[in-house]
């Protein structure tokens, strides 16, 4: 066992502690006679940290106890003085390097609900974003100022997760938004909130459930490489998502798809079961497996990843 050199104190040190605990004081000379080189470096740290005293030529050696204690004191105040320092510089490196921050943590879902409502204010061409959450929950509404946003000019690119297709109030809000211009698509597990207005600035929330228990983060985040790596994922989603056709503009399209037939490929783009759409539509599964089956013939596909393709090669997505 080497409790002491645990301690930072020195084997030989050690060692030479260990003898005087057995023997009791000894004449420095007695002391050196067991030791391997000079005893004058290992004496002075036992002395440093109160476990010996030097008198009259021999070395006494001291309780451990009182000396171990008043060492976990000294390690405890130099441990409250490195923490106090680490937080005095990284003040300092807010205030220096860290004025280029650009994220700015957010304290509540309150605060973030306040500030995706002044994105409708703020943005002045463009604002993309995707939304986990079920447009038809009372948490989860239209945002104040999105179509006076809408009516002045600004392009709204918005992802939604698939869960909008399967709750007719949610879907009809989405369509709301769409028919006031706003270009909208669905993907399956949206990962989280992402707002960014301009790509000048962009807020990014995610919320988590554990144990009953539901908590928030969410962050402004300014131009910043940061920045671009989100707008990059944004784009990324936006082309594998797939459009929200509007539910009451009419195709005036010569063998244009009905609505119905639009709302089906839709579904299935989206990834959606047999089940869920037929639960969807109010009809059984073996109906909507023969009209995918008569759209594949239509369509000249043998599979239903072909039938997406062709789907929207024709733009009926």
């Amino acid at each position: 066992m080497h409790q002491l050199r645990a301690l930072g104190i020195s084997a030989e040190a050690e060692a030479i502690y260990l003898d005087l605990m057995a023997r009791g004081a000894l004449s420095i000379e007695e002391v050196a006679d067991g030791a391997p080189g000079s005893v004058d470096g290992p004496l002075d740290e036992l002395a440093a940290v109160a476990l010996i005293e030097r008198s009259d030529g021999k070395v006494l050696p001291q309780p451990p106890h009182l000396a171990m204690e008043a060492l976990a004191q000294r390690h405890t105040k130099e441990a409250d003085l490195a923490r106090e320092s680490a937080a005095l510089l990284s003040e300092l490196w807010t205030a220096g390097i860290g004025q280029q921050t650009y994220v700015e943590l957010l304290p509540s879902a309150e605060t973030a609900w306040s500030v995706l409502g002044h994105v409708q204010v703020d943005a002045r061409e463009r604002v993309r974003a995707m939304t986990v959450g079920n447009q038809a929950s009372p948490q989860h509404r239209i945002v104040d100022g999105l179509f006076d946003a809408l009516a002045r000019g600004v392009s709204y690119e918005v992802i939604y997760g698939t869960q909008v297709l399967q709750d007719s109030e949610a879907l009809r809000k989405v369509q709301l938004c769409v028919d006031a211009g706003e270009q909208a698509r669905v993907f399956p597990q949206v990962p989280l909130n992402l707002t960014i207005v301009d790509d000048r600035w962009a807020l990014v929330s995610a919320r988590t459930t554990v144990g009953g228990i539901t908590s928030t983060a969410a962050m402004v985040v300014h131009h910043s490489p940061f920045l671009t790596g989100l707008v990059g994922v944004f784009d990324a989603f936006w082309r594998m998502a797939v459009p929200i056709t509007s539910g009451t503009e009419p195709s005036d399209v010569t063998g244009a798809p009905s609505l119905e037939t639009k709302r089906l490929l839709t579904y299935l783009s989206a990834g959606l079961t047999d089940e869920s759409i037929a639960r969807e539509f109010g009809v059984s599964e073996r109906t909507i497996a023969r009209r995918i089956s008569r759209l594949q013939e239509t369509l000249g596909a043998q599979t239903r990843f072909q039938l997406g393709v062709q789907a929207s090669r024709q733009q009926w997505l």
